[in-house]
């Protein structure tokens, strides 16, 4: 190695701290009040989270008697032998209390566990690790989410047997269980979070897709857990989770430089999409819109017991449900074009990707090295 390039391939082994520093640096030139405030709300994730759990936890402790509606679960239902809980309004803030979690968790993770050690592995684009620790948060959560997801509806009436998502309908719906209450309220605050983390994270291709599935799929959960429909819910967040375990461990080995292995685990993420996201979760819309009516015979309304199956009610599921087909299906056809670019160009690129020029930069510095 020559004099020259030692000091180039120190500074690039540097780049992501320095372009840290920079991005920080910028943040404080001339900006609004505004803008200030929201660049600190974003670079100061761990700390206003953690002080604002810390607030909820002290009252919890010492005020509300260790049973405050953001930590414990509201609405039981007295003298049930099996301590089952209704839905009821005091349930949002169980919500909020997992959307201030999340918001510590991800941030903890991924600045304090996969930002440094994807750096300390080797990679110094300032893309590529920011890019590694979003996906590797997302298939650590996807993991647990899934493994709770499949134990929650094994526990339940509803374990393959997709008649059984309307049996006992309405009083055997909204019943829950302390496992299927917590697990719907947790799901809703990470969706929730998630609308966050699009808004702070770099803009990619599909943005808008992006913003619109997450917007349809919070809409659908606090419309299910409402109407008590709880029992679809899960089978359906189900669904959703194995592919995305796949999609976000690919990238994650594709930013690690495991080329081969990537394009291994993109193929088991390709069926996977394709059997779940289309062929179970379209099995799934068919029973909301058929199976329904044979098991219940026709509309409930009797909002004073929890009823609220009618058509326009199941017209309104379907229609998003099928707002969510199409974006799944739109999102096929980027993996497709993945798929052409592996087979014929020997090329792993995400569609969805943005195209920030110092990843791609960096990248051909360390290849002219």
């Amino acid at each position: 190695m020559t004099m020259v390039e030692q000091p180039k391939q120190q500074q690039q082994q540097q780049s992501y701290f320095e372009a840290k520093a920079e991005k920080q640096a910028l943040a404080k030139g001339n900006k609004t009040a505004v803008s200030m405030a929201c660049n600190w709300v974003v670079d100061n994730q761990i700390k206003w989270s953690a002080v604002l759990l810390a607030i909820i936890h002290g009252h919890n402790q010492l005020v509300a008697g260790g049973n405050s509606a953001f930590v414990s679960l509201q609405h039981k239902i007295s003298g049930d032998p099996q301590g089952r809980y209704y839905r009821g309004y005091l349930d949002i803030y169980y919500v909020l209390h997992y959307v201030l979690v999340f918001t510590l968790v991800r941030a903890t993770i991924m600045q304090h566990v996969l930002m440094p050690f994807i750096h300390w592995y080797g990679v110094r684009s300032t893309r590529k690790i920011t890019r590694f620790a979003e996906q590797g948060w997302l298939t650590i959560f996807y993991i647990v989410s899934n493994s709770a997801g499949l134990y929650v509806m094994s526990k339940s009436p509803h374990w393959m047997n997709t008649r059984n998502y309307w049996a006992d309908y309405p009083e055997g719906h909204r019943q829950m269980t302390y496992l299927m209450k917590s697990y719907y309220l947790v799901q809703m605050g990470f969706w929730f979070q998630q609308i966050f983390v699009l808004l702070i994270e770099e803009k990619r291709k599909d943005f808008f897709a992006m913003c619109t599935h997450h917007i349809v799929t919070c809409t659908l959960l606090g419309m299910s857990l409402y109407m008590n429909f709880t029992r679809v819910g899960n089978a359906i967040l189900c669904c959703m989770d194995m592919a995305d375990i796949f999609l976000s461990g690919t990238k994650c080995l594709r930013y690690m430089g495991y080329e081969k292995p990537a394009e291994a685990s993109f193929v088991f993420f390709l069926f996977s999409w394709i059997y779940t996201r289309h062929y179970l979760f379209i099995k799934i819309i068919m029973s909301i819109k058929f199976e329904s009516k044979a098991v219940l015979g026709g509309d409930r309304w009797d909002p004073a017991n929890g009823s609220y199956y009618t058509r326009p009610v199941i017209a309104c599921f379907t229609i998003l449900l099928g707002i969510l087909q199409l974006l799944l299906l739109y999102w096929l056809m980027l993996m497709f074009r993945i798929v052409y670019r592996i087979v014929v160009l020997r090329n792993l690129d995400d569609s969805r990707s943005d195209s920030e020029g110092e990843g791609a930069d960096g990248d051909a510095k360390q290849k002219e090295e």
